[in-house]
């Protein structure tokens, strides 16, 4: 079957790879759409940011990753009776398995646990010729992680379904309440579902910024938020300006201009939730957290985020079409990545691939 393959850094083949088959453990799914994410774009450029989010450490990725992890398609086979009744549907995957068994899965954190098995990402799998992925015709997926897709969510909506669960949990993470204001650095996939979300959660006036026209474009087109150009504005003044301040900063930027920025304008009793992890060092004092401020770390999501994600979709909350711009076949996987990493000249805000 064809896949799409990451070699080593800063090389991506599509080429003939064994097909996976189904067994007591995984299904096999024809898939239908598999989104390109942003920590696909890190992988590419040679980092781990599995890695990098739940275990704090620099881990080098192995060969022969075949990537994708936000992926929807028809279950093609099964091996085990009560599922069956999945046949020919069209379900969406929750890419990740964790052990079930360590101290981070039985005190409920298991989106922490370090023996997690990824699909597009090589962690957890040991030693394979080729891990498993869904920017492929076919993929290996675990029979408890399908969640069947209603009839009114396409697969190509359904490959958002990741980043917003990602979203979700930061947004749950934060503790935000009704009528607090909300400043969302960065407006990517992640960036753009946080200021939808927060939305059902109750936010009052919200901001978010990007240095690309157009998911600014989107936000304002739908009238949720106020959009800030950040390459232009003086983003600090601009927040203290329009709402005094923000009660929860999201930072899916990641630099340390960005964290001194959530920091100038973060309130009392305020938490900054980081969804970033990288080598960047970023200096503050000490009183920049007087008043009870909080800095907090979110990573990964949980099984139940995709599920809230799935009805955020349906109830038009969270606009998964509008965020798919392109749709591509397989063989353009490298023209698909090459839009990603040039965001400001190309109007893209996901990529989704048709294997």
């Amino acid at each position: 079957m064809k896949a799409a393959v990451l070699k080593k850094p800063w090389t991506l083949r599509v080429e003939d790879v064994p097909e996976p088959v189904a067994d007591e453990t995984f299904a096999l799914l024809d898939v239908k759409a598999c989104g390109i994410c942003g920590s696909d774009i890190r992988y590419y450029m040679g980092e781990n940011p599995w890695a990098l989010h739940t275990l704090g450490k620099v881990i080098p990725n192995p060969p022969n990753i075949i990537f994708g992890h936000e992926i929807a398609g028809v279950v093609k086979e099964v091996k085990r009776p009560e599922y069956e009744h999945l046949l020919g549907k069209r379900v969406f995957v929750i890419s990740f398995k964790t052990c079930g068994q360590c101290e981070a899965c039985r005190s409920g954190n298991y989106n922490l646990c370090k023996e997690t098995m990824h699909l597009g990402h090589g962690a957890g799998w040991g030693e394979q010729d080729y891990f498993p992925g869904g920017m492929a015709e076919l993929c290996p997926v675990w029979y408890t992680n399908m969640i069947e897709l209603p009839e009114d969510v396409s697969c190509e909506e359904a490959t958002l379904l990741d980043p917003i669960s990602v979203a979700i949990h930061a947004v749950t993470l934060s503790g935000i309440k009704p009528g607090q204001k909300v400043l969302v650095l960065g407006s990517g996939p992640v960036g753009i579902s946080i200021i939808q979300a927060v939305q059902a959660f109750g936010a009052g006036t919200s901001i978010c910024t990007d240095v690309c026209e157009f998911p600014l474009k989107l936000i304002e087109k739908w009238g949720i938020a106020h959009a800030v150009d950040a390459s232009k504005a003086d983003v600090v003044s601009y927040v203290k300006r329009e709402m005094g301040g923000a009660d929860v900063v999201f930072d899916t930027v990641g630099t340390a201009q960005s964290q001194r920025q959530a920091l100038d304008v973060l309130k009392k009793g305020g938490t900054l939730v980081n969804l970033v992890a990288n080598e960047t060092q970023s200096a503050y004092r000490l009183s920049d957290l007087s008043g009870e401020r909080r800095i907090l770390t979110s990573a990964n999501n949980r099984y139940e985020d995709c599920l809230l994600a799935l009805d955020l979709i349906q109830r038009g909350i969270i606009r998964a079409k509008d965020m798919v711009t392109h749709v591509l076949p397989l063989e353009d996987v490298q023209h698909g990545f090459d839009m990603m990493m040039d965001k400001k000249r190309n109007d893209v805000m996901k990529v989704v691939l048709r294997p």
